[in-house]
């Protein structure tokens, strides 16, 4: 995979799959393949020694860790994790990582207090660490003064599911040139997919959906079954009908 490893760095490379999207693709080779975490790495070319003299050291499992951990945060929420490069509503998966110790529910109204809020800010991970740190020494209190006191961000009163996904050259023209582009995508995705949707925003690069579960089920069961990575299948569907 492109995605991860030496060949997925770089300031002109991209990576096409989201870190969740990676994670998974991890997660299925090594159940096929019936390989281990050390083996994996070796064929996806992660935790190389930097050196690179001793070529019987043992590979650096922390990122390749770090792809399978993504897929043991809430699913509601594991969407915001992205690439450094991304920036908001993206969060380091690195970062999101560091959340995997908590329950779904307090991930969930961690990472959506950070986007939702009347101001949105990026969490960082000296941050978190610090959060991390006053759950552990206060574990009677609710997350939610944690979240005020620590984070100084406002607690959200709504958990929803949220997908993010990067945004094609045509459907961002579309964007571009349609003040209502909010409701028009909204009413194709009600139209496409049985469920509701509640909200829309995007950036230069990113779209952020937030929906019920019905919804996010039925994304990802099409997405699945057309073979896809996610933001393909999120623009194509979308294309198709502003095309008309």
């Amino acid at each position: 995979m492109i995605s991860v490893g030496q060949q997925g760095r770089g300031l002109t490379q991209k990576q096409p799959l989201s870190p969740v999207e990676c994670g998974k693709l991890i997660k299925q080779l090594m159940d096929e393949e019936n390989e281990n975490k050390y083996q994996i790495a070796e064929r996806l070319d992660l935790g190389r020694p930097k050196d690179g003299t001793d070529i019987y050291k043992k590979r650096d499992l922390t990122q390749l860790n770090n792809f399978l951990t993504l897929l043991e945060v809430s699913e509601k929420s594991r969407d915001f994790a992205g690439w450094g490069w991304e920036g908001l509503p993206k969060i380091p998966f690195t970062t999101i990582c560091e959340l995997s110790t908590f329950t779904h529910d307090e991930q969930d109204k961690v990472l959506q207090a950070a986007l939702k809020g009347d101001k949105k800010s990026e969490i960082i991970k000296k941050d978190v660490l610090k959060f991390k740190k006053w759950r552990l020494e206060n574990p009677k209190l609710s997350i939610e003064e944690g979240i005020q006191k620590i984070l100084k961000l406002k607690p959200v009163t709504t958990v929803t599911h949220v997908i993010v996904c990067e945004i094609n050259e045509k459907l961002r023209n579309f964007i571009k040139s349609h003040d209502d582009y909010k409701e028009r995508i909204l009413q194709i995705l009600r139209k496409k997919i049985q469920g509701e949707f509640h909200e829309l925003e995007s950036t230069d690069i990113l779209l952020t959906l937030s929906m019920d579960e019905k919804a996010f089920k039925t994304f990802h069961e099409q997405q699945f079954n057309k073979g896809v990575s996610f933001t393909e299948f999120v623009n194509n569907l979308l294309e198709e009908e502003i095309a008309q």
